[in-house]
């Protein structure tokens, strides 16, 4: 029962002429969600009608989730104590075992499924993880087929966003290209088209004619991130179009980052200069804080470290990935 009424369920009225006259009722909403039906019934000088009517019920609280992590020894066991709370049948529970700390990858999985929509790093960003979650998911139908459609709008609407000499605007209609929103985009093109899907027509060879003039171009200057400048490289290095002088120049920079060492370390490990990668990386360190072009490259602590896990894995240092997931790990998890 959806409804119960406070105080009397009755009411009588008089009426000397015909006329209209109005009964008022409190209701109160018991713990359901759905449709209620209200039913009134009214009878006078041997007369009898009744009308149903149709409430639906919302609960207007949003969804509320706890989470218990626990650590097991090898052949260890434990005992979990699960108490539901919430509306009765909207409950769930679910479980993850992984050798690295829990990121919930449920909740997050339930939050990167759904449209792509924004400037073009939202549009890019929102799209870019459900390229590969099916390598790491066991997904169901509909989950698939949702995934296929977002990442589908995803690259037409991206294509509303190059421009004709091939960058990408920050939002649909503007006339200058993003730096990092062109890379960014384009990354997420290339490996959506290894994944199968279709590209705007035209868009590699404009995108690349691109990208190979603006890292020509590029000098080391305050206003510029030399970051940019390597995440360009490694997509023109990822299309197959490396620019190996534009990348040793890069590389002979003074006062280069950590971020972009490690960046340009994984552009050359894509073509196989594993020495050089690991020369960049000697004097490199692993603190990823307070990175002065966060807010240029849409970045944060956490997404620097994930990069450079990235690169980490195309040179096969196994130790120090592992070293890193780990700390990627536990600090997703905080969050």
């Amino acid at each position: 029962q959806a409804f119960t009424v406070d105080g009397a369920s009755s009411r009588t009225i008089t009426f000397s002429q015909p006329d209209e006259k109005m009964v008022y009722f409190d209701l109160n909403v018991a713990d359901f969600k759905g449709i209620g039906k209200v039913i009134v019934e009214a009878s006078g000088n041997g007369e009898n009608a009744s009308f149903e009517i149709p409430i639906d019920v919302v609960n207007p609280n949003p969804m509320t989730s706890t989470v218990q992590n626990i650590v097991l020894d090898a052949n260890g066991s434990e005992t979990i104590d699960l108490a539901t709370f919430g509306i009765a049948g909207s409950n769930s529970s679910q479980i993850e075992f992984s050798t690295l700390p829990p990121m919930n990858f449920n909740g997050r999985m339930k939050y990167l499924i759904r449209y792509p929509h924004g400037c073009v790093e939202q549009t890019t960003s929102a799209a870019f993880p459900q390229l590969f979650l099916s390598d790491i998911f066991d997904l169901d139908s509909n989950r698939k087929r949702k995934i296929q459609m977002h990442i589908e709008n995803a690259i037409r609407r991206l294509g509303g966003y190059q421009l004709p000499n091939g960058g990408f605007s920050f939002w649909q209609g503007q006339g200058r290209a993003n730096d990092w929103g062109t890379t960014f985009a384009g990354h997420f093109l290339l490996e959506a088209e290894k994944k199968g899907y279709v590209l705007p027509l035209g868009f590699k060879s404009n995108w690349v004619s691109y990208q190979q003039q603006v890292s020509k171009q590029w000098r080391s200057r305050s206003d510029h991130s030399d970051l940019a400048q390597a995440y360009r490289l490694y997509t023109l290095a990822l299309s197959n179009n490396a620019d190996i002088a534009s990348m040793n120049r890069l590389r002979e920079t003074k006062n280069l980052s950590n971020e972009s060492k490690y960046r340009l370390a994984a552009t050359y490990a894509l073509v196989g200069q594993i020495r050089v990668a690991e020369e960049l990386l000697s004097n490199a360190s692993s603190d990823f804080k307070n990175y002065r072009h966060n807010y240029h490259t849409y970045g944060s602590e956490s997404r620097n470290r994930a990069m450079a896990l990235e690169t980490l894995v195309l040179m096969k240092d196994k130790a120090k990935a592992q070293e890193m997931a780990k700390t990627v790990a536990q600090r997703l998890s905080e969050k």
